[in-house]
This record gives C-alpha cells, structure tokens and sequence, in this order.
C-alpha cells in the first residue's frame, strides 16, 4: 500500500531468538513501529546485549527460555502477558543450524537436537502464544522464520533441512485451524543473511553467493518483510510463505552462474 506505514501502537509482540541476527533485527523494527516487544533467548548475556542494542524508550523485556521445553515456553508466556497485559504477534526467530555433515555421519541424537529447537520449539511456541490470542478474542499474528532450506535441500544438511520443511507444514496447518480466529500464520524463507550463525560458512565463500541480486542479504531484509505480515491492516495474507533470497530460489543454477562454481565444484 503506498505511502502506508506499519502501526502497531498497544500491542505486544514476542520474537524468539530475539536476542541476536535476524530475531534482534525483527525485535528491533516492531519496536520501531510502536510495539512493546518481548525478546526471548537460552542465554542471558546475549538478551543483556540485545536490550542495550535496542534503541532506547522502547518498552522491551527480555525472558530466558529454551524454546524446546515444554514448561519453559509456558513460563515464557505467562511472563509476558504478565508484564505486559496481552499478546498479540509472534515472531519465532528462534533456531539452531548444526553445519554441514555427511547424511551418515549424523546422529539420531544430532537429528532430534535439531528438530526439537527448530520444529518442536515453534510448535510450543506458538501453540502457547495462540491460546492467549484465542482467549483475548481479537486476533492474532503468527510468523515463523524458516530457510529456503525448507524449499531446496543442502548437501550435508539433512536436519536442518528437515526441521525447516516441517515448519512450513506446521504454519499451513495453523494458518487453516486459526483463520476463523482472524490469527494470521504465515513464513518467512530467508536466503543468505549476514548473521553470527551464517558468518562461517559466509566467509568460507568470500561472500560469493549464488543469487540474482549478487549480495548477502541483511536482518532489515527479514525484519522489513515481517512488518508485513504482523500489520494490522494485512488480514487476508495467512497460510503461506514469503520468500526473501535475492531471487536464489527463482534461479535455476548453470555452470556459468556468476559464482556456481564456489557451491557446485
């Protein structure tokens, strides 16, 4: 919508793994746009960091939880509500990425590690936060950072990739339950972020990575897309996955792609 700008003054949004990369970046513009924002991480150092970070007059609390615990998420909930008053958008952020291993070489332990952050962790989440959306009666936003490994797989990321996938299937099957709620559940699919968890592989590849637009992309990119999808004016956009690459997904790969051969030499 031309000229619109995202408003969300008197409502309160909680972003998991809010407290660094692409979760801190989200925090940070819903702040902006008025919210009081609740960040949400393992660890307290980095939620002492991200509440400096965040600019200042911003009403900001900061809750430690591991998402895949069943008992932590409920607390974190219940936490924030208390604090204060409502919820009303969920940003899960949240996510871990084990690094590249031989499909043999992963462990059953490995494997559910994974799933239980990235997958079980959303679903706790945000099953948690819809309860206390469904009970306030005005709806809701729901919105989970996947990867566009969720629509491509990577050679040595057979969990990662996993887990991805299955937060999309979780989304549509919220998105369907919860439309007549008028709570919204949609994903976000970034390609190459410049984050703490990217960094290694990023300058492995001297940044050269194979997308259209020729750069890696930054948290604002995300954050940018997820104002969007929590804008109280957007209420008919739910079920479904906004993909934000540089056009990484759209292009098909050829050995005279600008940069192939670094990903397929």
């Amino acid at each position: 919508m031309p000229g619109h700008s995202v408003d969300l003054a008197g409502r309160v949004a909680l972003v998991t793994g809010g407290a660094r990369g692409i979760g801190l970046g989200v925090a940070e513009a819903l702040g902006r746009a008025g919210a009081a924002v609740a960040i949400a991480s393992r660890t307290k150092r980095d939620l002492d960091s991200a509440v400096g970070h965040l600019d200042a007059g911003t009403n900001v609390s900061a809750h430690v939880c591991d998402v895949a615990d069943e008992a932590d998420v409920s607390e974190l909930i219940r936490g924030v509500v208390e604090l204060h008053g409502r919820l009303d958008i969920l940003v899960c952020s949240h996510g871990v990425y084990p690094g590249v291993r031989e499909l043999t070489e992963i462990t059953a332990e490995e494997f559910d590690d994974t799933i239980a952050v990235n997958l079980r962790g959303s679903f706790l989440a945000a099953r948690a936060a819809v309860q206390r959306m469904i009970a306030q009666g005005d709806g809701g936003r729901v919105v989970l950072i996947s990867s566009m490994n969720a629509l491509q797989s990577q050679v040595g990321a057979a969990d990662y990739d996993a887990s991805k996938a299955g937060m999309h299937g979780l989304m549509r099957a919220m998105a369907v339950e919860l439309a007549p709620r008028r709570i919204t559940v949609n994903a976000i699919a970034p390609g190459w972020i410049r984050t703490e968890m990217s960094a290694p592989e990023l300058e492995q590849l001297r940044d050269r990575v194979l997308n259209p637009s020729r750069r890696v992309g930054a948290p604002a990119d995300i954050a940018r897309a997820s104002l969007w999808l929590v804008d109280p004016a957007n209420q008919y956009v739910t079920g479904t996955t906004v993909v934000v690459d540089g056009g990484q997904t759209a292009m098909l790969p050829t050995p005279w792609s600008e940069g192939a051969e670094v990903l397929i030499s």
